[in-house]
């Protein structure tokens, strides 16, 4: 017997919902990562279709990752049959969201297909230079967010500065935790590198086993083990477990 009772308290949003012209629902989800979206598909269509039993529902994945979309997009077993559609952004010319008027969809048309980048990027944070000072601010870190998914970030950076958009990110709530991170992460990696290169000189090329721990310890075995290289005889009393 297996047990039959999946308490959960997750809760349960779809990304996007709306009543069409001809009174169907279509349910747009977004998507970062190159991977299944079978099951998350399906629990949003039974619920959706539960809530509104009339209505005819249409479902699709908005795929906004880098790497190409190369999962299923539907399920096919014996008994069940369910499919939705996936739609790259990057299939969508840029200047269709462009020529909208509202801001949240030229945002957008940063991980669109662009011609020119730069040229675009400039649109964008000219429209987004007209805002008041709270909502220039908050615009520029959505689109910060969003130019990381195309590792378009440095344009941005570069071509604000040039317009005079700067503001400090460590006073925006949904940058600070990005910018932190990145900057821990960025300096663990120097002590990493480092590290490696001080073994190499004393004891010559790694063995795997040494750079594999190096690569998964936390920045305090990383100084310990900076200091026992001064009188530690060999590769392994270095790495060894922190007393």
């Amino acid at each position: 017997m297996l047990p039959v009772e999946f308490a959960s308290t997750q809760k349960r949003v779809p990304d996007l919902v709306f009543l069409m012209d001809d009174n169907s629902l279509s349910h747009i989800e977004l998507h970062s990562k190159s991977e299944e979206m079978d099951w998350r598909m399906l629990m949003y269509y039974t619920f959706i279709r539960q809530h509104y039993p009339d209505k005819k529902l249409v479902q699709k994945v908005l795929y906004v990752g880098e790497a190409k979309w190369n999962a299923q997009t539907g399920i096919q077993e014996d008994r069940l049959s369910f499919q939705y559609d996936v739609v790259d952004i990057r299939d969508i010319d840029c200047q269709e969201l462009m020529a909208s008027p509202l801001l949240e969809e030229n945002i957008l048309a940063i991980l669109c297909r662009m011609g020119n980048q730069n040229e675009t990027i400039r649109q964008i944070l000219c429209r987004i230079s007209a805002l008041p000072d709270k909502a220039r601010a908050d615009a520029l870190a959505k689109l910060l967010i969003l130019s990381r998914l195309r590792r378009l970030e440095t344009i941005v950076k570069m071509e604000a500065e040039e317009m005079a958009l700067t503001f400090n990110v460590m006073e925006n709530d949904v940058l600070r935790p990005l910018f932190v991170q990145e900057r821990v992460d960025g300096r663990q990696e120097g002590e990493a590198a480092m590290l490696t290169r001080q073994l190499q000189r004393r004891f010559g090329e790694l063995p795997p086993w040494a750079s594999a721990r190096i690569a998964q310890a936390e920045p305090p075995a990383l100084k310990e083990w900076s200091l026992r290289i001064l009188d530690a005889p060999t590769i392994e009393s270095v790495l060894a477990d922190l007393s």
